[in-house]
């Protein structure tokens, strides 16, 4: 802008001295000598800006332009190597949250199942609709829990399981999601109760 600014002075400056000098001529041919080489003069004035640009070296513009090409490309690399690192940050933020949350329901647990069912919470594993993993996007808790064996093991021994039994043991699993929803504030159809076999 400044440079712009300049030019335009630079035309006005030099039309008020030719109109100066065009009236304190006398005429002639005198006159015309003269009116011809302020006509020259305004026109390599008004090109100034032009040979300005034509006088710059072609092998300056050719480094420039490299330079800027090699500085976009490391700002590039650069943008994807935080980006990465940022995700690196995001996967295990997200990872040590998961092993808290699972250490937190583990403690939370453990002790009501084994002193209300006589049951020990063997494993918590937990399902998410989307990262990172919040208890928002908590699609499934699922518990795995065994019964505790006895002092005394005897071996094991193959019953057959009456109707009555598999509906005590479906009112037990009822009463395992009631008691685990109330104490993790969750809704019943977000947990889920597996059973598994202590081998102990």
């Amino acid at each position: 802008m400044a440079a712009f600014t300049q030019w335009i002075t630079q035309i006005v400056l030099f039309l008020l001295l030719a109109m100066v000098a065009d009236a304190l001529l006398p005429s002639g041919s005198m006159k015309k000598y003269a009116r011809l080489v302020m006509s020259i003069l305004l026109v390599l004035i008004l090109l100034s800006p032009l040979l300005k640009v034509l006088q710059i070296d072609p092998q300056t513009l050719v480094e420039s332009a490299e330079y800027q090409l090699e500085s976009r490309s490391t700002t590039e690399q650069l943008a994807e190597e935080i980006e990465s690192k940022k995700n690196e940050i995001i996967q295990g933020q997200d990872a040590y949250t998961l092993q808290q949350v699972t250490e937190t329901i583990s403690n939370k647990m453990e002790e009501p199942l084994q002193v209300q069912f006589d049951l020990s919470l063997e494993k918590v594993d937990m399902t998410f609709s989307e990262e990172p993993h919040s208890l928002e996007s908590l699609d499934k808790l699922i518990l795995y829990v065994a019964s505790t064996p006895g002092q005394g093991a005897v071996e094991e021994v193959a019953i057959s399981i009456t109707e009555d039994e598999q509906t005590l043991e479906r009112n037990q699993e009822q009463e395992i999601l009631d008691m685990a929803a109330g104490l993790l504030g969750l809704q019943n159809d977000k947990i889920e109760i597996r059973w598994e076999e202590n081998n102990e």
